[in-house]
């Protein structure tokens, strides 16, 4: 994973999950993630479409936003997979990241996390595509 990739991982709190439709359209979403191995990990509630459109179509893209002149754009390809009953209380590096938001700017418990997104999706990184910064 290139520096610039690794750094958008570290530090920025949303991304842009992009999903394929059944009508072949792209469909982002922002969503929260946290690096596990090599993989990224997001926690969806199991009857989205994102998780309806990852079993039709596992190929997907995670876009971070660029900086304010439109440079630092990072764009990660992947296959996902979907796990349903797992908690984003399980992976360390979730509560890590979230739970202040959790707890703070969504009013809720982690608990309730936990039951409400209980569907991991699986980022498997294939490509990444970058400009520097500027």
């Amino acid at each position: 994973m290139p520096p610039e990739a690794r750094r958008h991982i570290a530090e920025d709190h949303i991304a842009w999950l992009t999903t394929v439709t059944d009508s072949g359209a792209p469909a982002p979403n922002p969503v929260w993630f946290v690096p596990d191995g090599d993989d990224l990990v997001v926690f969806s509630a199991p009857g989205s479409r994102k998780v309806h459109n990852i079993a039709e179509r596992p190929t997907v893209t995670l876009n971070f936003n660029s900086d304010p002149h439109g440079s630092d754009i990072v764009v990660i390809n992947g296959t996902a997979s979907a796990t349903p009953n797992k908690k984003s209380s399980g992976l360390r590096a979730y509560l890590d990241k979230y739970e202040a938001s959790i707890t703070g700017e969504l009013g809720t418990t982690v608990e309730e996390i936990d039951r409400v997104y209980s569907t991991e999706l699986r980022i498997t990184p294939t490509r990444v595509r970058l400009t520097p910064p500027a």
